[in-house]
Order: C-alpha cells, then sequence, then structure tokens
C-alpha cells in the first residue's frame, strides 16, 4: 500500500511554493508585515479579563449554579446585607489582627489595639471623587438602614470576656441575643462549661470583614478606590507593638496577575535576544581545517530574521484575536516566550536543510528542495502544536481556554510566517550565496584560496568557501551530524549501555509512578499570588488560625415542604442533624436556624406550643417580634397553592459550621461530603455553597479534565503520524512515546513542588504536541533506513536527527530560562513544566526511543530494501522521502545494498514528483559509494 501518498502530495506542493517563493520573493516579504502591522491595532483593543473567580473554576461548575440559586433568592443589595450571609466578594474587605507573640487577642491591651485599629480603618481611611470625601460609612453595605456593620461583635465580645462573662464558643448566646462567632476567632482554645458546653478560654486572631458597595457602577468605582486605598493607609500604619495586621481585598488576584504579567516583559527582551545570540552562533560555518569562519556558508542575518519572524507571528495572533472579540488574560504573557521558541526551532530546520542541499545546484533548485525537505518537517511539528493546543480549548476552565487559543493562533501564524516571510529571507541569502558574498556584510567574500595574502580583519570577517563546480554533489557535512553518527550512536547501541539505558528506563517509569500517586490538585488563590505580595501572610494565617475550624456553609432547600405538617418540621430536623453531624460539619451547637430560633422563642421565652395550622402566621410574628431580624433574610416566600392571598415559605436556608478545610484535599472532601448529604433528601431538592466550592470544583475536574485532553490529544498525534509517516505500524511507537513523556512530566512535576492544575495543565497540553517532535522523527528515521542492522538504523537515524532534535530543545530551554527566578508560583510552574516537556522529551529521542526501537523493531515495521538494479530509481525515491520528513541529507552514494568501490554512472538527476521520479539529462559523474554497515 502508498502509505507516503499524503506525504508525497505535500511535499510536492512545498516543492511548487519554493520554487514561487524563490523567483518572487518581494510579495512574500512585504505582505506578512503589512498583514503585521494591520493585526498590531488589535494590540490598542485588548479585552482584559482578570476576574480569577472567573479564570480559574470551571464553566458550568456546579458551585456557579449553587450560588446562583442564592443569588435568585436573596441578591445582595446594600440594604439586606448581613455578615456571613454574602456570597460574593465584590467589594470585600478582609483584615486580621494576629496577636503577638503568641498572646490572647481578648485580653484588654490587645483588644484596645483592635479597636484603634478599626476605628483607623472606618475614620481615618478617605477618597476624593468628584469633590466629595468618601470614607467608610458612605460605602457600607448595610441592613434595613441599620447604619455600617462596624465589626461591633468585636468590641462587645472583648468586653464580656475582660469582665468575666462565659462566652460559649462557637455560638455566642446573652439573653435572647446571639451570633455565630466561630469564624471571625482564631486560635481558639476552648474549655468546658456547665452541659459540657464549651466556653471561650483564648483566641490568637480577629477576622474582620469591610464589604462595600458595588452597584451602581460608578459607586463600585469608588468602592474600588477605597479598596486600594485602605491598602496603602495599612501599608503605612504604624507598627503596633500588640498587633500585626494582614489584609486581602477584592481587586487582589486581579491586581496580582498583573503583577506577574509585568514581570513578564523585560524577561521576554532577554530571552528574545539570548534566542538571537544562539541562533547566530548555531549558524556559523567554519572554513574545513581551521577555526576561521566561512562568511558564505554562515547565517547570522538569517537568524535573526528567524527570531524575528517569530515575534511578528506573536503580535499578528494577539492583534488578530483582540480585533475578533477574544477576551485577554495575563496569563497569556507566558505564551511569547513557547511561540518564540518553536519559531526558533523551525528556522534551524529550515537553515538545516538549505545546508543539505548541493551548491552546485541553481537556488531555484535548491528553494525548492529545501522546502521540500523542512516544510513537511515543520508543518508535522506545527500542526501537533497547534492542535495539541487546540484540543485543550475543550477543556472547561476559561483561562486555559485563552491561553490555548491565543497560542494555538500564534503558532498557526508562526508556521505561515516560516514558509513565507522566511522562506523568502532564505531565497535572499541564498541568492547571496551563490553570488559569493559575505553574509553579514553584503561584500563579497574573499575565497579561502587566498587567505594567505588577506589581512587580519579580512580573514576574520571576510573568508568565503567557493562552490565546487567540479563535484556533483557539494554538501558540507557538520561536525555535529559526524559526532551524533560516529561516536554517540555506537557508544549508545554497545549491548552494555542499551542494557543501562533500559534499566534507567524501568527507574525512570517508577519514578514517574511515584509521582503519580502524590499528585496535589488545584490551582490555590495563593499560587496566583507574587511571593513578595501582602495577601500570601494574610493567607497562611487563615490556613493556620481559621480554615481549621469555624468556616460558614450555607445549605438551601429550595422546595420547601408545607411546614404546617408537623412531620414535614420533623424530617427538616433530621435533615438538618444529617448536615451537622456530618465529617466536616462542628455540630448541632453551630448551625443557625430560623426554625430552632422560632421555637426557641415560642417554647422558652413564651412558653407556648407552635400550633400546625397557624405556623406561617407564627413565623411572621416571631420575624416581626425583634427590629431588623436578619433571619428573615433566610426565608423565600411564595403564594400557597390553595389560597392565593396566603403566603408560605417556598425556600430557606440554614447555616453549618465546618472544620479541617485546611488543605485543598480537606477542601474537596468537605465538598463532596456535604453535596452527597444533599443528595440524601431529594424531595427537597437541597444546594450546599460557601466561596470555597468555587474553587473545588476546579480541584475535582482538573485530573478527569488531564486525562481528557491527553488521550484526545494522543489520537489526534497518531492520526498525524499515519498521514505523515508512511509506515502505519510508527504511530503505535510514536503513542507509546508520547505517553511515556507526558506521564513522566506529570509524575516528575510532582516530585518538583508542582500541583496538577489549570498552569501546569496547559503545559501537559503542549508536552504532547512537543513529545511528537522528538519521538516521530526519531521513530521514522529509524525505520526509513537503508541499513541492514538495527544499530545501523539508529546510526543513521541520529546522524541526521540528533543535533536537530538537541538544537530545538536547548533554544526552548532557553527561552525559558529567564523566568526561572520570577517569585511567582505561576510562571515558575511554567518554566518548570516546559523544562520537564522538553528535557524528558530530548531524553526519549536521543536515548530510550533509540534503544527500545533497536530492541522490539528488527524488521516488522521496516520498509525492505528492494533489490539493486532496475529499481535504483524506487531506492533514490525512498531516500528522499528520508529527507522530506526528518531532514536526513540526500545522497545518491547512500543507496543500499551496494558493494563498496564499485563505480556507479548517474547521468540523470531524479526529481521527486507526485507520481514518480522525473529524470532530467544531467552531465555524467563518477561516483564512488560508501560502506553502509
Amino acid at each position: 500500500m502508498a502509505w507516503d501518498c499524503v506525504e508525497r502530495r505535500v511535499a510536492s506542493l512545498f516543492r511548487q511554493l519554493g520554487f514561487i517563493v524563490c523567483d518572487h520573493p518581494l510579495p512574500f516579504l512585504v505582505f506578512p508585515l503589512l498583514f503585521t502591522a494591520a493585526m498590531g491595532v488589535g494590540l490598542l483593543h485588548l479585552n482584559p479579563l482578570s476576574d480569577a473567580v472567573y479564570l480559574f473554576t470551571p464553566v458550568g461548575a456546579q458551585s456557579k449554579m449553587e450560588r446562583m440559586s442564592i443569588h435568585e433568592k436573596w441578591p445582595l443589595t446594600d440594604n439586606n446585607y448581613i455578615p456571613g450571609r454574602a456570597v460574593t466578594q465584590s467589594r470585600e474587605i478582609q483584615v486580621t489582627a494576629l496577636a503577638r507573640n503568641d498572646s490572647n487577642i481578648l485580653e484588654s491591651k490587645f483588644a484596645n489595639a483592635v479597636y484603634q485599629l478599626d476605628k483607623y480603618i472606618q475614620t481615618r481611611v478617605r477618597v476624593l471623587h468628584d469633590g466629595h470625601y468618601y470614607s467608610y460609612k458612605n460605602l457600607c453595605l448595610q441592613y434595613k438602614n441599620g447604619g455600617c456593620p462596624s465589626n461591633k461583635h468585636v468590641h462587645i465580645l472583648s468586653d464580656l470576656y475582660n469582665h468575666g462573662f462565659n462566652i460559649t464558643y462557637p455560638y455566642f448566646r446573652f439573653g435572647s441575643e446571639g451570633g455565630y462567632i466561630g469564624s471571625s476567632l482564631g486560635g481558639v482554645t476552648v474549655m468546658k462549661g456547665e452541659n459540657e458546653t464549651d466556653i471561650l478560654a483564648s483566641a490568637k486572631a480577629w477576622f474582620m470583614i469591610y464589604h462595600l458597595k458595588f452597584h451602581p457602577e460608578e459607586m463600585s468605582y469608588i468602592s474600588g478606590e477605597w479598596e486600594l486605598e485602605l491598602g496603602r493607609m495599612l501599608t503605612e500604619y504604624p507598627e503596633d507593638p500588640y498587633i500585626s495586621i494582614t489584609y486581602f481585598h477584592s481587586q487582589t488576584l486581579a491586581d496580582e496577575l498583573k503583577r506577574n504579567a509585568d514581570t513578564l516583559v523585560p524577561r521576554f527582551v532577554i530571552s528574545f535576544t539570548l534566542l538571537i545570540v544562539f541562533s547566530t552562533i548555531c549558524s556559523l560555518c567554519f572554513i574545513d581545517g581551521s577555526f576561521y569562519i566561512d562568511w558564505v556558508l554562515s547565517k547570522p542575518i538569517l537568524s535573526i530574521l528567524g527570531v524575528f519572524n517569530a515575534g511578528i507571528a506573536i503580535l499578528t495572533g494577539i492583534g488578530c484575536l483582540s480585533l475578533m472579540g477574544m477576551p485577554y488574560n495575563d496569563i497569556v504573557g507566558v505564551m511569547p516566550f513557547l511561540v518564540v521558541a518553536v519559531g526558533t526551532d523551525n528556522m534551524f530546520l529550515m537553515v538545516a536543510a538549505v545546508r543539505r542541499t548541493s551548491r552546485t545546484h541553481t537556488v531555484h533548485e535548491r528553494m525548492g528542495e529545501c522546502m521540500a525537505d523542512a516544510a513537511v518537517s515543520i508543518l508535522i511539528t506545527s500542526s501537533t502544536d497547534v492542535l495539541s493546543f487546540g484540543v485543550g480549548t475543550i477543556t472547561t476552565i476559561p483561562a486555559v481556554q485563552i491561553f490555548c487559543v491565543y497560542t494555538g493562533v500564534a503558532l498557526f501564524f508562526a508556521f505561515v510566517y516560516q514558509i513565507t516571510f522566511f522562506a523568502a529571507c532564505l531565497a535572499l541569502a541564498m541568492k547571496h550565496e551563490a553570488a559569493g558574498r559575505n553574509s553579514f556584510f553584503f561584500v563579497e567574500s574573499v575565497p579561502i584560496e587566498k587567505k594567505k595574502s588577506q589581512s587580519t580583519l579580512q580573514r576574520i570577517f571576510n573568508l568565503g568557501s567557493v562552490t565546487d563546480h567540479s563535484a556533483s554533489n557539494d554538501v558540507k557535512q557538520p561536525l555535529t551530524a559526524r559526532f551524533f553518527g560516529e561516536w554517540y550512536a555506537p557508544v549508545l547501541m554497545h549491548p552494555v549501555v542499551r542494557l543501562i539505558a533500559m534499566v534507567w528506563f524501568v527507574i525512570y517509569l517508577l519514578g514517574a509512578s511515584y509521582g503519580c500517586s502524590r499528585i496535589k490538585e488545584g490551582l490555590e488563590p495563593v499560587n496566583l499570588l507574587v511571593e513578595d505580595s501582602y495577601a500570601i501572610p494574610h493567607y497562611r494565617l487563615l490556613e493556620k488560625y481559621f480554615w481549621k475550624y469555624g468556616q460558614q456553609v450555607q445549605i438551601v432547600i429550595n422546595n420547601a415542604p408545607d411546614l404546617r405538617n408537623h412531620t414535614s418540621r420533623d424530617r427538616v430536623h433530621a435533615m438538618v442533624l444529617d448536615f451537622a453531624t456530618s465529617k466536616h460539619a462542628i455540630g448541632m451547637e453551630s448551625v443557625q436556624f430560623w426554625l430552632f430560633e422560632m421555637e426557641r422563642y415560642y417554647q422558652k421565652e413564651l412558653q407556648v406550643q407552635i400550633i400546625d395550622s397557624s405556623f406561617y402566621g407564627l413565623l411572621q410574628h416571631f420575624l416581626a417580634s425583634k427590629t431588623n431580624n436578619p433571619l428573615a433574610e433566610d426565608i423565600y416566600w411564595g403564594s400557597m397553592p390553595d389560597d392565593e392571598n396566603g403566603t408560605m415559605v417556598q425556600s430557606f436556608r440554614f447555616i453549618v459550621g465546618m472544620k479541617d478545610l485546611v488543605t485543598t484535599m480537606d477542601q474537596t472532601d468537605a465538598t463532596m461530603s456535604f453535596r452527597e448529604v444533599a443528595t440524601r433528601w431529594p424531595e427537597f431538592n437541597v444546594t450546599t455553597f460557601m466561596p470555597i466550592w468555587m474553587f473545588t470544583d476546579q480541584y475535582v475536574i482538573i485530573i478527569p479534565n488531564t486525562v481528557q485532553n491527553i488521550i484526545i490529544a494522543l489520537l489526534v498525534m497518531i492520526v498525524i503520524a499515519v498521514l505523515f509517516i508512511p509506515q502505519p505500524m510508527c504511530s503505535l511507537w510514536v503513542a507509546l512515546a508520547c505517553a511515556s513523556i507526558d506521564f513522566g512530566v506529570i509524575g516528575y512535576m510532582t516530585l518538583w513542588g508542582v500541583n496538577l492544575d489549570a498552569i501546569s495543565m496547559i503545559t501537559i497540553i503542549m508536552s504532547i504536541g512537543f513529545s511528537v517532535d522528538y519521538s516521530a522523527h526519531i521513530a521514522y528515521g529509524y525505520v526509513v533506513s537503508t541499513r541492514d542492522t538495527a544499530a545501523g538504523r539508529v546510526q543513521e537515524a541520529l546522524s541526521a536527527l540528533g543535533w536537530p532534535l538537541f538544537q530545538g530543545g536547548m533554544s526552548t530551554i532557553i527561552a525559558v530560562s529567564v523566568l526561572a527566578d520570577i517569585p511567582a508560583y505561576m510562571i515558575v510552574t511554567f518554566f518548570k513544566t516546559v523544562v520537564l516537556s522538553i528535557s524528558l522529551g530530548l531524553l526519549h529521542g536521543l536515548v530510550f526511543l533509540p534503544v527500545l526501537l533497536s530492541i522490539f523493531v528488527r524488521g516488522c515495521c521496516i520498509i525492505p530494501s528492494t533489490p539493486h538494479g532496475h529499481h535504483s530509481a524506487q531506492k533514490i525515491e525512498k531516500q528522499m522521502k528520508v529527507a522530506t520528513i526528518t531532514g536526513t541529507p540526500v545522497h545518491l552514494n547512500t543507496v543500499a545494498p551496494l558493494r563498496a568501490s564499485s563505480p556507479i554512472s548517474f547521468p540523470h538527476r531524479f526529481e521527486y514528483t507526485d507520481e514518480s521520479p522525473t529524470v532530467h539529462n544531467r552531465s555524467k559523474t563518477s561516483m564512488k559509494s560508501e560502506h553502509l554497515d
């Protein structure tokens, strides 16, 4: 079967494109630049999206539906705010006060310091807007015009404590009044009182909230300015001898994401410069037998243009998507590092391909051969990279979707510009080479034969080789190819070395398995911060003192039963008990429920029994018994089905205190635990919610999304391999190598301290595309090799591919190395996973895969050698396919099997086309074949 039908036609198309670009380079130079300038306008219309909760929580997450259920029934306005009931953190400021020296913050001197801090925040922090000063009392959310909440409980409890009153914990009751204090005090110790009740003994920290108006838009803007001003003033707050302060506000995560992005701009300039230097050094060729640079064959300017080519692709991609209205996220700031590295790799492929063409050919012919050779290889790598990021867009995390779209589009433009703009630059460089001109100064170079008569400057900066027209195949074999073919490959194929390699491969898999067993899922909010952020101490203090005990979860009964029925109320009691005694609940003492308060009011205070038929009337009387009773906000009224004028409770909510929420695993377990309890009561249609649910939903889906993306991407990679590699069995080895690389990336990134989260998922997706680059070329080069032995096939494949693979990997590592010391988890995670992807890809491509192929693939999927004689054209055709896919040099004297030293005349030049080799007359040249064993 002709498995090469796709590859053959694609190579022919690119050959024709090479001819066109060579003959008419100007349009291919001008149009990409004009298009980039046009798309660059989009940079002025970026649509930044900085809502961290939206970006890093799954689309359609259950927590979003649960939060919406509360919003619909109890929308938060500036006149119905109750601390502890809000489910939005818009314009919310959190402040903690921690007693110094591990002291008791309830003692009077510490309590007074907290009081002074609260007074300072409420009275001294002001912002000027439109000629008016706004302080906390002008901006705070209130309940029934009752004034700002102002953290009165902090001062009341401290006074009671210092006057010797017993304060029950976590729910405090004083006469007929009471309130939940479990979420406000941290580091609590208790002692047992009467009836085994917990009495507050001491505490380490207070947690205070200042919630501001966020509607209408102008008021939200003013509140935002007040948040920022509060942050500035707390930074300048005089150091208190009794308390230390931390704070966090609704703009913190967005500001920190922007800080992450701002640190990337100067680093990208450094990365861009390093790649230019690296590619320029790699472009230098030396005159045989000396250290003088061959300025005709060297291509420093072309290398710089290759990096520039990737830069304009980045600008075009970002500008184009911005003009189309695509949101921009600050995490996209790491995308240029990746795209410029890939673009540089592609540049290396094309420059290497043109060096493998014979200098005796015309520029027109060389350009066609180069494009047929390198462009197909670039098409494979670009298509795998673009499609792997395309697969990433199906994930449900918006930040990942946005990053994958921007990166995929930028990589697409990098490929388009590679075969147009850079190809035109390459054609012009080849014309200068054919004319014997200096590739840097563009003057006529001095031939090597005349170097002795030239000045030192001329010998250093203007020597150049001359085409040997007496040879039919003037191709210069680089030293790196000889290193991999003549030294590295024979050592690798030694039986002892192969055994050691297999032992290390097993050790590698065991290490990856151990790492995968210790995966930590989820992107914690603290990991979005820069390491020197003011908010990190705040998060750490919450973890230490507040998330262990006391947080609250809202439980909503969307389908309330008829509460006039005593049996229905008993069912509600049983349901509340079920929640209160679940794994992460504190117990019945932490429950805040209007029904319990109502029963207590009638049965203990009024000492009357609740009449079932009058239940709703009694409930309304209870709610009206206190001025501005906040429990009224826990009930959603509706019409009675049997009485249009009557009202009944349609939905309601209650609050339960929680414990053990310190780690992401604890938080995920708590989410699943409460939701599982909710499913036991289907007749009530129960939903549960607390703000941390938004992030735990990400923790839950991160592994299924990652596995889904890996499987789909691997299948796509196999399809591409089947289409472009003319041997179907190779697809199996490509898939196994890709799977091994991804398995190693996931396992070893865990051991390197990286969570499996939205950031690492991006680079895992990327690693799939990169792993194909390393595995497909080596596998194909091995399969189509003309050598008779497995060791010979490995030697031939590594000779052609070893240095390009290593060069491409190094350029990518150089591009991201500038990110290694940025003090931000998000950026360092990107650096670590990219380095892992590239390092493991190189390890497989240069060590594990060649050894595995030499052991397990010894004929089952090898293209058989055709007999010599009248089938020599077919042999040459197969050799030319090697060049098309892998970049292997085409030498007419490497067609096997031929006896050494037998003279062969080639009166014709073979040109590979769609159907068959086309024969062109050419001068007869006598050559000798080489040993191929």
